[in-house]
């Protein structure tokens, strides 16, 4: 069967928990905000009237972090304030935008949120508490949607409504039990206090710290991101911005990262001429996707390139079979060719006189002025 309490913080004041006892189950409190550790002024109030009047609790921590190394601190100073007491009903991070503070101070890409979470229930877990993401569930669906905080339990926040009004306590818990903790209304009423109280369900009978013998739920492994494609189009997809920079990059590429990475150096680091020579091997593809990869050093190396391509050609003739690039950019008869074609690698199917037949295997490209190529 749920159990019904609430959550609170020094916006309500001295709030009467005594009053307030017999009509609740337990009491979830804000410890602190913030990545400068700022302490509910009421926090320490309201956990020992709990203590005293035998009322269960849990605690949170709103979050202000704009990045996983704010979060970090945030778990500090979250850890630092509770360690004299023993809550029964977890530790959650606030993930939210309430005063939009995260949208004015640039918000954090959805990665970038999902790590913060992550880093904060790590090390609230590791310290040897319960831990848990509180947020809206469209904050679930959206920022935090995925696999990456399956490891965590989740405290999700959904007032229903009737009449675009909530519908306060008038809620069955059996309406959603697909959560650990449901948060359905910021407008519980209830005597001893004026004025409403985010109220909420609890579906768990037990939310165990190991640190204090209790048995935890055996967490998921974090997954892996799959990543599918060869180095060179992950390469290239990174340079697109696809994949983002830093720990979004880590953890968008998984176990591909250190491969992808190493290429993408080894552009920006290898000389001219190294560059130049994995060209003409094919190592970084034809057309586009080459301006791409190669990025800045596009041009100085499409001129060593081409240097090298035409000193080759005086001593090596074109022939059936070989492969060419084809530096020119209209075919034999004069028409405009996709820019594609030009410096791309091809093979020669045909030759009759000045007229070069190149294609790509058997299949044909378009027919083209031998002058125009270069065998490679």
């Amino acid at each position: 069967m749920a159990k019904r309490g609430i959550d609170i913080s020094a916006h309500q004041g001295d709030i009467d928990l005594k009053t307030l006892k017999n009509q609740i189950d337990f009491v979830i409190i804000r410890v602190g905000y913030g990545v400068s550790g700022s302490i509910d002024s009421k926090f320490k109030r309201n956990t020992e009237l709990c203590q005293q009047l035998g009322i269960p609790f849990g605690f949170y921590w709103y979050s202000y972090s704009l990045d996983v190394d704010g979060a970090k601190k945030e778990a500090d100073y979250f850890l630092k304030a509770i360690a004299p007491y023993t809550p029964s009903y977890g530790c959650w991070f606030d993930m939210e935008d309430a005063d939009k503070y995260k949208e004015k101070h640039g918000m954090p890409s959805d990665t970038v949120l999902k790590d913060m979470c992550y880093a904060f229930c790590e090390k609230v877990q590791n310290a040897g508490y319960y831990a848990g993401v509180y947020a809206s569930l469209s904050w679930f669906k959206n920022q935090l949607a995925g696999d990456r905080l399956s490891k965590f339990d989740k405290w999700v926040a959904m007032w229903p409504t009737k009449g675009r009004k909530q519908r306060g306590l008038d809620v069955n818990p059996d309406e959603e039990t697909d959560w650990s903790l449901w948060q359905f209304t910021s407008d519980g009423r209830f005597n001893g206090y004026k004025g409403g109280l985010d109220t909420n369900y609890a579906y768990k009978t037990k939310y165990p710290n190991p640190k204090f013998g209790e048995i935890i739920f055996n967490p998921k492994p974090e997954p892996t991101p799959k990543i599918t494609g060869s180095t060179l189009d992950l390469a290239i997809r990174t340079m697109k911005g696809e994949f983002k920079d830093g720990e979004d990059r880590k953890h968008l590429l998984g176990d591909r990262y250190n491969e992808v990475q190493d290429f993408i150096n080894h552009i920006y680091s290898a000389s001219t001429e190294s560059l130049a020579k994995e060209v003409i091997d094919g190592k970084y593809g034809d057309g586009d996707k080459r301006k791409i990869v190669l990025g800045k050093r596009y041009d100085e190396v499409q001129q060593k390139v081409n240097q090298i391509l035409q000193s080759t050609s005086k001593t090596k003739p074109i022939t059936k079979g070989c492969k060419v690039r084809f530096t020119g950019t209209k075919s034999y008869s004069g028409l405009q060719l996709a820019n594609w074609t030009h410096n791309s690698i091809f093979d020669v199917i045909e030759i009759s006189g000045d007229r070069v037949v190149i294609g790509k295997g058997s299949a044909v490209t378009a027919a083209v002025n031998i002058r125009d190529c270069q065998r490679v």
